[in-house]
């Protein structure tokens, strides 16, 4: 349904002739055939969905009970499961050697939001000399007990950027 879109508007940005075969305008526009694209992407998303088997796509992806009866019916369309296990087999996937990602238990929108500070930002390097930058940067320091805690203090030279 996409395909021919896709060849009526390569044919239109290089100006092709409505003869000239699909493939070769791909290749001429350096685009990868729809049908690539689509396979390509929906490897990324098994790769990625094997990795949360907490996700509830995932036992519909992987645990497919239908096999059988696709194979009868040959003229319906199989779940994307049952149609990316040849692709899968092919670059040798096996489930049991993808590291599994724990879920967080708090939705990432409820997470606290780090407040950044720019007022280092806010002065150009080109027309500011070093020592303003390194005042300005140790009385940040003073201000945020988490920076001074670390490790390194405030006029160590290897941290002064010139």
């Amino acid at each position: 349904m996409l395909d021919p879109v896709q060849n009526h508007a390569l044919r239109l940005c290089l100006g092709a002739f409505r003869t000239s075969p699909s493939l070769s305008l791909s290749i001429l526009a350096n685009e990868p055939p729809l049908h690539l694209r689509r396979q390509k992407l929906s490897m990324q998303y098994c790769l990625g969905l094997s990795s949360t088997s907490q996700n509830p796509a995932y036992s519909a992806i992987f645990n497919s009970k239908f096999k059988s009866s696709f194979e009868r019916k040959p003229n319906q369309i199989p779940p994307l499961g049952i149609r990316i296990q040849s692709h899968q087999q092919a670059i040798g996937f096996r489930r049991k050697d993808t590291l599994q990602c724990p879920t967080l238990p708090t939705p990432p929108w409820l997470l606290h939001h780090p407040e950044i500070n720019y007022s280092l930002h806010s002065l150009h390097k080109d027309d500011t000399a070093p020592e303003i930058f390194r005042h300005n940067f140790n009385v940040l320091c003073a201000d945020y007990s988490l920076i001074t805690s670390l490790a390194f203090t405030p006029m160590d030279p290897k941290w002064v950027m010139e």
